[in-house]
């Protein structure tokens, strides 16, 4: 919100006058703001270098958790999309289908596979992730 207002501010500053709306102006934020998949995305982000960097053990261990974790994320997603009236275009629809289509994959896989379909996934979701983030901000 700082980012949006600050020029709005000194806009009105150079004109000499103060915003007729100033007071309304403070309660608004720009919708990604608001949103909880935009809280969620430097935490995902996080946790995806982590499953790049984990061990064939370390990720059978979390497959699980892995597969909960990434559903509520792209349930949080559409979510706020909903909520901000956006419709997915063809490519983040195809992508977020990637996404779920590992999850489905990964519980047959085991070893150097798996590690690598793994590493391959934590890029689709960083790139998934990325969109997201470029459609919040419209």
């Amino acid at each position: 919100m700082t980012r949006m207002l600050i020029p709005v501010l000194l806009l009105a500053a150079a004109c000499g006058d103060r915003p007729a709306d100033s007071d309304a102006m403070e309660g608004m934020a720009m919708p990604s703001m608001d949103m909880p998949s935009m809280a969620m995305v430097p935490a995902v982000r996080r946790y995806l270098d982590s499953v790049a960097a984990a061990t064939p053990a370390e990720l059978a261990a979390l497959r699980d958790a892995h597969g909960e974790r990434i559903t509520g994320m792209l349930a949080t997603m559409d979510t706020d999309m909903t909520a901000m009236q956006m419709t997915a275009d063809s490519a983040w629809r195809a992508l977020a289908d990637s996404v779920r289509r590992d999850l489905t994959a990964s519980p047959n896989m085991d070893g150097e596979p798996f590690v690598l379909h793994m590493r391959a996934h934590a890029g689709r979701m960083r790139r998934l992730l990325g969109m997201h983030e470029m459609m919040m901000r419209m």
